[in-house]
């Protein structure tokens, strides 16, 4: 399948309603007519009405879409991508030392023209792993060393399942000879009788890089180069390095080298951490000084410039290990995949944009290069420390009102505080709505009947099978979280944004052309000074700030001399990376306002995504028209 017909099915697969082919055009940035073409290829490509049309639009056949996909593992590759990795797979995997290339023509349905044409470009795709994939009497094999090897597999196993953990069952289906429960076994095992502890996405790296050591092995592909004369760091590594090796040979009945060895060293370096220390002293014997410093630096920096306290021991030693192994890795030009990335960065703009800041100061100080999956741990581990603190200030303000009859009332507030109170304070619990607060309240939950009306939410509860009420109560605090946003960007709008800074239907086709012109604005009117441009291309050089089809750039620093928002739109769209985005939102943030910049970030990111009015703002020539939409858009939410 075809990239834009592959996007067209996602999208209507997160839709529940008919989409009209303009507003699908729009979104895939096609023409109109192209949406019936496709949607025309798809159903042919499947044999089935998997797209229904109607007048109200086109939209997922949900029975056949689902049942077609149940098992999507089974389905023939598409992609180019899709039928590179089922040709390494089966060189790798089904361990052949080379396939017939009829062969796969007859598994990938494709011609023979396709396939040399697929093998072609996988030696351009994979050049960096310094294989290559020869063609010889009609027969493919691959040429490299036991160890690039071992590095495709690694990645291609990992780029199937990005977005998700891998598990058991995919690793048992890519390993059959292999018994993944056992191995599992044996790591959790060793590591916690020497304690040491690996989180879930470690642990996942640890099994599939040692799958893939014992699958080699058994057979008859051992490393032989590398590293064979090393030293442990510790005896009580050394241990468990020892234990490790000495279970991996008698259970899979394999022999392992001393190249092999050193590789098991690196994974667990790279991977695993020593128990727990329980003081910053033992935090310090256990990663030094230099690490317990580092973390300090990162606490005073995040508490200074986006007003966030990390200070917890709860934060400081986990975060402290992890920046350890980071360091490890990234300096071996090793990283552990994060399925979760992509999702983090795009629900949590503001975590990610923190964790952005730590790496390129890591990457500055020790010269290293830092994945975006790993900056998304770095981002994790912040999120955490946020959601254990649930600081009041960001809470809901709600009150409850329950008779206490046969403790109720106490069972339904410890419900709310077991399972919302990262959300939501409870001010006061009343029996009685004459005891009801005047002022200062969001939600009022309650089990019986109001007679007055009030200004805020009155959610009306039963007092019995709370639980089937939750996606109830989430959908209202959500609601409640979306409202205040709102109003602060309603009530700070002309302190952020001015007719000076707007430029409408912009003519300039890509990111580097609107960027230039707009801090040049921001400059001329002194609202920023001759460092920010930089800044700012240093921030969209570390990770895209790119969202859909909206972009909001701005410095990696808060250096800006007056916080301002210079806006651009293009009913064309500018070329941004890989994305075409209709509208740019460049934040010039001063320190002064930096208490505002995470809802102010948060609130533009929810707001457009909204498709209906992303749609509509590309189409905003003038500030006024601007400022009359976002108003419009708001006084509907409220």
């Amino acid at each position: 399948m075809k990239k834009k017909q592959s996007e067209l099915l996602s999208y209507l697969d997160s839709k529940n309603t008919p989409q009209k082919s303009t507003e699908i055009a729009n979104v895939l940035d096609i023409f109109t007519r192209s949406v019936k073409t496709y949607v025309n290829q798809i159903n042919n490509l499947y044999n089935k009405k998997l797209i229904l049309s109607s007048h109200n639009g086109y939209e997922i056949n949900r029975q056949v879409f689902t049942s077609y996909f149940l098992d999507e593992d089974d389905q023939i590759p598409q992609t180019g991508e899709e039928r590179a990795f089922y040709i390494i797979k089966q060189l790798f995997l089904a361990h052949s030392s080379s396939l017939e290339i009829f062969d796969l023509c007859d598994a990938l349905c494709v011609s023979y023209s396709t396939v040399k044409a697929v093998i072609g470009k996988m030696n351009k795709t994979f050049s960096a792993y310094n294989v290559e994939f020869v063609c010889e009497n009609d027969r493919v094999k691959i040429k490299g060393d036991e160890k690039s090897k071992r590095k495709l597999i690694s990645y291609v196993i990992s780029e199937e399942s990005q977005k998700s953990l891998i598990d058991l069952d995919q690793l048992q289906s890519c390993f059959p000879h292999i018994d993944i429960n056992q191995l599992n076994q044996i790591l959790i095992t060793i590591f916690k009788k020497h304690k040491y502890y690996l989180n879930d996405f470690a642990a996942v790296n640890l099994l599939l890089h040692f799958s893939i050591i014992i699958d080699r092995e058994l057979n008859g592909n051992q490393l032989n180069s590398g590293i064979c004369d090393f030293n442990i760091e510790s005896e009580q590594e050394s241990l468990l390095i020892q234990d490790l090796i000495i279970q991996l040979e008698e259970s899979f009945h394999i022999q392992l080298n001393q190249f092999e060895a050193f590789e098991i060293y690196m994974l667990f370096k790279a991977n695993a951490n020593y128990t727990m220390p329980s003081t910053i002293e033992e935090l310090k014997k256990t990663t030094g000084e230099e690490f317990v410093n580092l973390t300090q630096y990162y606490v005073d920096e995040i508490n200074h410039r986006y007003m966030i306290d990390l200070s917890s021991n709860a934060f400081v030693t986990p975060f402290t290990l992890h920046l350890k192994n980071l360091i490890f890795r990234a300096k071996r030009n090793r990283y552990t995949k994060n399925p979760m990335a992509e999702i983090i960065k795009l629900k949590n703009p503001i975590l990610f944009d923190i964790a952005i800041y730590i790496a390129l100061d890591l990457m500055e100080r020790y010269q290293i290069n830092i994945q975006e999956d790993e900056v998304a741990f770095l981002a994790m581990h912040i999120g955490a420390e946020i959601e254990r603190q649930s600081i009041n200030y960001t809470k809901i303000p709600c009150v409850l009102l329950c008779p206490n009859y046969q403790d109720l009332c106490n069972n339904l507030l410890n419900h709310l505080l077991m399972n919302f109170s990262n959300q939501m304070k409870i001010i006061q619990t009343v029996h009685q709505e004459s005891d009801l607060p005047d002022q200062n309240i969001s939600i009022i939950f309650t089990t019986i009947p109001l007679k007055k009306s009030y200004p805020c939410y009155v959610v009306q509860l039963s007092p019995f099978d709370i639980e089937s009420q939750n996606e109830r109560i989430q959908e209202i605090l959500n609601i409640e979280k979306d409202r205040y946003q709102n109003y602060k960007l309603k009530t700070n709008f002309h302190n952020f944004f001015e007719e000076s800074l707007f430029v409408g239907n912009s003519p300039m086709e890509n990111k580097n052309q609107i960027l230039t012109y707009l801090c040049d604005k921001l400059h001329r009117q002194n609202y920023v000074d001759t460092k920010f441009e930089e800044n700012v291309y240093k921030r969209e050089n570390a990770a895209t700030t790119a969202f859909g089809n909206i972009a909001i750039p701005h410095s990696v620093e808060m250096d800006a001399i007056k916080t301002s928002i210079a806006v651009a739109t293009s009913k064309k769209g500018f070329q941004w990376g890989n994305n075409t985005v209709y509208l740019v939102l460049l934040l010039a943030i001063n320190k002064a306002d930096r208490t505002t910049f995470r809802n102010l970030y948060e609130s533009l990111i929810s707001l457009f995504s909204d498709e209906s009015i992303l749609q509509k703002v590309k189409y905003c020539t003038t500030f006024k028209d601007f400022e009359s939409l976002i108003y419009s858009y708001i006084d509907t939410k409220e």
